[in-house]
């Protein structure tokens, strides 16, 4: 999957006029539906965090949350 170079999805989630839908019982896990849109992303899993991308949102990282 080609990645859009498109800031729309972490500048949505960031600003706050969307967000993740998280589960009661998992509330750490990785989101793997874009609220933008409501396809499928890609999500990598790594120690330090996840990477999620939507193929035609862009790229989020979950240390941009804790920021």
């Amino acid at each position: 999957m080609k990645i859009p170079n498109s800031t729309e999805l972490a500048d949505a989630i960031l600003s706050g006029s969307v967000s993740f839908a998280v589960r009661d019982d998992r509330p750490y896990d990785a989101p793997r539906i874009c609220p933008l849109c409501q396809r499928r992303m890609v999500v990598k899993i790594n120690p330090f965090g996840w990477e999620a991308a939507c193929s035609r949102h862009g790229l989020f990282r979950s240390e941009w949350l804790e920021r």
